[in-house]
Parts: C-alpha cells; sequence; structure tokens
C-alpha cells in the first residue's frame, strides 16, 4: 500500500515529462564475476548483470524531477547455497516505501529491481526543496563518514558508486558565498526510527565547516565536519555524538575521522585516514560488522573496531590504465583488508575493471590467516 501511494504522487508528474525535450537518460549495464574464495569452505564463483536507468526531468528553471532504477540479475553458488534466504539479504534499504520488488527467486538465480532515486526538486531565489527518495550526503571523508546519519554507505560495496538514499524531506536556505542552512527529516514506521536534523555550512577562507544537531533513531545527535587544506594536501574531519533517549537504543558513542590526501604532479594519489569509535572493540569476534557490506549501514556500525586506520596509493599508469592499493589495518588485534585494483579503457563509456578484496585477522588457534577474500572482474558499458 505504501508503494502505491507513493508511486501515485510522484509519477506521474515524471511520466508527464516524457513527452518534453527536457527529459534526459542516462545509465549503464555492469556484468561482474566473484570468484569468493574460503579457507575452510569450498569457493563460489558467482556473476552480476547491473544495470541502472536515470531519468532526470527539467520542466522549467525552478522544478527537476529524478527517476532513477538499479536492476541487479543474481546467479551462481551463492543463489544457489543460499536459497531462499539470499533474497532477503538482497533486499535491503534505508527506505520507509518499499519500491523494490524480486520478479525472479529460484534457487540459483534472482532478479531485483529497485528505485533508489525518486525525487522533485524546487528551487527559487535562495530557497531549495527536495522531497523523495533522495542521498543526503553530509560525509566528507572517502573511508568514513560518522556525519552521513541518513544513509551511510560501506566502503566494500564498492559496485554501488551511487550510494544509498532516504525517504526524506529537505530544506535547504543559501544564505552567501558557501554557507547555507539546511533541515532534512526522513520518514519512518514509527517516531522512535525518524531521523531528522539541521545543519549550518559556512566558508572560512581555506575551510568548508559544517555544524548540525538532531535526532537519529531515538539518539540525540550533534556533529561537525570540515574540508580544506594543510598546505598542498586537503585535511578533512568528521565528528558525530550520538546520546541514546531511551534504554534498548544504543550507547554513548562517539564517532571520529580524519582523512589527509595529496596529489603529486607524477599523478601518484594517496589517501590516509583514521577512524575512531568509543564503542568498538579491541578484537571483535569478525573483522566485518554483519551488515557492513549491504546498503542499509546504520552509522553507528562503520566498523566493528575502536580504531582503524586507511591509506590509499592510485597511480594513472597509462592514458587508458589506472591501478592502486587500499588498505584498511586495525592495530588493536592486527587486523588487516587490503583492496588493490586496476581500471583499464577498453573504448570510450567500455570499461574493465579487476578488484581484490582480502581480509586477514587472527583465528580461534591463534593463528593469523585469511579471514576471507573475494577477486572481482567487471566490465561497464555507460550511455
Amino acid at each position: 500500500m505504501k508503494r502505491a501511494v507513493w508511486l501515485l504522487i510522484i509519477l506521474p508528474l515524471c511520466v508527464r515529462g516524457q513527452d518534453a525535450p527536457k527529459l534526459q537518460v542516462s545509465g549503464y549495464v555492469k556484468d561482474m564475476v566473484t570468484w569468493t574464495i574460503n579457507s575452510d569452505d569450498p569457493d563460489f564463483i558467482d556473476n552480476l548483470v547491473h544495470n541502472r536507468l536515470n531519468f532526470h526531468w527539467y520542466p522549467s528553471e525552478s522544478l527537476t524531477g529524478k527517476l532513477e532504477l538499479r536492476n541487479r540479475l543474481l546467479f551462481g553458488d551463492l543463489a544457489t547455497e543460499f536459497y531462499p534466504l539470499y533474497a532477503d539479504f538482497i533486499d535491503v534499504n534505508n527506505d520507509y516505501f518499499d519500491l523494490s520488488w524480486t520478479p525472479i527467486d529460484e534457487r540459483g538465480v534472482l532478479l531485483h529491481t529497485m528505485i533508489d532515486r525518486f525525487f522533485l526538486r524546487y528551487n527559487k531565489n535562495n530557497w531549495e526543496v527536495t522531497a523523495g527518495r533522495q542521498r543526503i550526503n553530509w560525509g566528507k571523508n572517502l573511508a568514513w563518514n560518522p556525519n552521513d546519519i541518513f544513509n551511510a554507505y560501506s566502503f566494500f560495496d564498492f559496485d554501488y558508486e551511487e550510494r544509498p538514499g532516504s525517504d526524506a524531506i529537505r530544506i535547504k536556505r543559501f544564505t552567501g558565498y558557501a554557507s547555507e542552512f539546511e533541515f532534512a527529516f526522513n520518514i519512518a514506521g514509527s517516531l522512535r526510527e525518524i531521523t531528522t536534523a539541521l545543519r549550518y555550512q559556512m566558508n572560512t577562507g581555506l575551510y568548508d565547516i559544517q555544524f548540525f544537531g538532531g535526532v537519529m533513531k531515538n539518539n540525540l545527535t550533534v556533529g561537525t565536519g570540515w574540508a580544506g587544506n594543510l598546505g598542498n594536501a586537503g585535511f578533512k574531519g568528521e565528528l558525530t555524538y550520538f546520546e541514546p533517549l531511551e534504554e534498548g537504543y544504543g550507547v554513548s558513542q562517539l564517532l571520529a575521522s580524519v582523512s589527509v590526501d595529496y596529489s603529486f604532479p607524477n599523478s601518484i594519489y594517496l589517501n590516509g585516514g583514521f577512524l575512531y569509535n568509543s564503542d568498538g572493540e579491541k578484537s571483535p569476534p569478525s573483522i566485518l560488522d554483519p551488515g557492513a557490506i549491504n546498503s542499509n549501514l546504520d552509522v553507528r556500525e562503520l566498523s566493528p573496531y575502536v580504531m582503524s586506520t586507511f591509506i590509499q596509493a592510485s597511480y594513472q599508469i597509462t592514458p587508458l590504465m589506472s591501478g592502486g592499493l587500499a588498505t584498511i589495518f586495525y592495530p588493536s588485534d592486527q587486523a588487516l583488508f587490503l583492496n588493490p585494483f586496476v581500471t583499464y579503457s577498453l573504448k570510450e563509456n567500455l570499461d574493465f575493471d579487476l578488484t581484490g578484496q582480502l581480509f586477514f585477522a587472527e583465528n580461534e588457534e591463534g593463528e593469523y590467516t585469511s579471514a576471507g577474500s573475494a577477486i572481482f572482474t567487471r566490465i561497464k558499458w555507460s550511455f
């Protein structure tokens, strides 16, 4: 019922724009093969055909409408081994309205369709109002974003470049050069599940600084973030504090992350970051939080560790090829994540990627060994 109401409100407006010359369509098709390497269990080989369709409607200078669909066809060992639970794992989102479907859910094959952007935006003078499924991006850093209280994302979920959104209403008031007030709230099934906050952003010469306060899922929330320069290097940071309003809705928690990035003249790019989680553990049962690789990540679960460090280096090897290595290291128990990657442009709008995700940690016998690894090959055609 909720899905039908949402569609009846906004979809006719977007469809009507198909007769207008200001409708733009874009998207991509990707095919990704995943080889999951398990030390004790048999390896898994899976295939994902990932299609995205973006419809952008510009009926006037003041009004914009967007409808974006994400279609995924998954087949292989995971869809076979974990049937019928695999569909529930895939069909997760951060939204109130149910705008996802599973037309095919069989052993070994799963087709999942989701509308993850669906909004109208109105601009007039110094005001901007956006209503619908949208991304509210308050984060500053690359790896971890404690300021993303509405729709956090996982660094491990690299195949979802657009990142998750929220069913929300957002109001902006631009007050000057690089300064603005922004109020946002998401739609939820109960008052205890609502996230709402007021943010102020300003510029102080070399830095953009923001402050916000509100409520996130029955937690009082305050935070700040910045982005600027230290000499020729970029310097960014985010701090967010949570205080539960009732017992059973979390604990007092501080998340803090900082990062420094630098581009060398020879096209080498470096990015280093650090995350502190006051509610983390020094040696959690798993290097990964259970929900850390899906699209329903709670910002308070960015890392199961108290301290996490991040270093990424990338290099433009040739005009058509780039590559690099990202690492996440957890100092308290020496757990390690390695993420090598190479991208090659086969032709215009056609790219090939080779990516690895390698996890290492101490097992129950005290041996330092692989905690799970995967190799991804992906080809992407954009249009």
